[in-house]
């Protein structure tokens, strides 16, 4: 179970950089950037729309494989 949990913010990562054509790098940075929005409360200058709209499809893509994972090994 905890290999599962450990996966996460790596499929996360690397959904977004395949799905946003970013490096590794990149995600980082704006990962970075996105987090220091608490500042002065504007996210809008880190991530675009189509990014904005991307990381929430990817959330839920990761969401999914969570509880496939779960299912699996409740199941087991």
């Amino acid at each position: 179970m905890h290999g599962v949990f450990v996966r996460i913010p790596v499929l996360f990562r690397e959904r977004m950089c395949e799905q946003c054509n970013w490096s590794m790098p990149t995600f980082y940075r704006k990962m970075r950037q996105a987090n220091d929005w608490d500042k002065d409360s504007s996210l809008t200058s880190t991530l675009s729309n189509a990014e904005k709209t991307m990381m929430k499809m990817v959330a839920i893509e990761v969401k999914e494989w969570l509880q496939n994972c779960l299912i699996q090994l409740i199941e087991a």
